[in-house]
């Protein structure tokens, strides 16, 4: 079916930009969310610094400890410290794990599971040590780097998301999660018709929409390039290198898909 008027007035919204933005310039109040850094260099300090004070929780996943640690120098390290590390530890410098844990008292949890990445255990100790929160999680670092690893952390939306469809409770309540790079921001979309907030300020040109849970078909506005019941599929045809012409862009998909933007430096 076409996007309709009657589709945009019922779509749900989505912001994940928002975590990019000074509090004022805040589309509207945002959810409290934890921050993960992963095991990817970090390069745009700004970008840092904007995520990590929108952040309610500091996180540090194993090696990804190391990447927040060298990033910065003396005299700006400790302004930066991450509320827990977590992990299998078999990447933390010992030198860095003595700053942190012996310097400025930040705890160390060590997780021998192999069956689970560092994102895993630090989303499972998240919800040991905050049991009554649903923190939204931005995982900085969660794209870039080696594929698998890259593709795993996709893996970890999608099982969000599942779980959230599998909960019998009366509570479901999916944890968002969101992918940073120093490029990129991540997220999942649909199905059905969502407004997403894309602040050009923080945001684009260039996007992409794919179709990694399967088949779908796609009807968008605000999109330089916008199209009506679009087949894509990996294999076939995908939506990748188009671009932002609003602030506010419409998405419609029978099916979840991945939506991502660049970030501009």
């Amino acid at each position: 079916m076409p996007l309709t008027e009657e589709d945009i007035r019922s779509a749900t919204y989505l912001d994940r930009a928002s975590i990019l933005l000074p509090a004022g310039d805040q589309k509207k109040e945002m959810k409290p969310f934890a921050l993960i850094v992963l095991n990817q260099p970090i390069t745009d300090l700004d970008m840092l610094d904007r995520v990590w004070r929108n952040a309610a929780v500091k996180i540090c996943a194993d090696g990804g400890t190391n990447r927040l640690y060298a990033a910065l120098d003396e005299s700006t390290r400790a302004k930066y410290k991450p509320d827990f590390i977590a992990g299998d530890l078999d990447s933390l410098k010992p030198e860095v794990r003595t700053y942190y844990e012996t310097e400025l008292g930040v705890p160390v949890f060590y997780s021998p599971d192999q069956d689970s990445t560092d994102f895993g255990k630090c989303l499972l100790q998240l919800g040991e040590l905050y049991p009554g929160e649903r923190f939204a999680v931005v995982a900085l670092g969660g794209t870039g780097g080696r594929v698998d690893q890259e593709f795993h952390s996709i893996h970890t939306l999608f099982v969000h998301e599942r779980e959230a469809k599998e909960d019998d409770t009366a509570d479901k309540k999916k944890r968002e999660i969101t992918l940073v790079s120093d490029d990129s921001l991540t997220f999942l979309a649909g199905p059905g018709t969502t407004t997403i907030f894309t602040p050009r300020s923080v945001l684009g040109p260039t996007c992409g929409i794919l179709p990694v849970a399967g088949p779908t078909v796609i009807s968008t506005r605000g999109f330089k390039w916008d199209i009506q019941d679009w087949a894509t599929s990996l294999g076939t045809q995908v939506s990748t290198s188009n671009a932002l012409e609003a602030d506010e862009v419409v998405l419609k998909s029978d099916r979840t898909v991945l939506f991502t933007l660049e970030i501009r430096r």
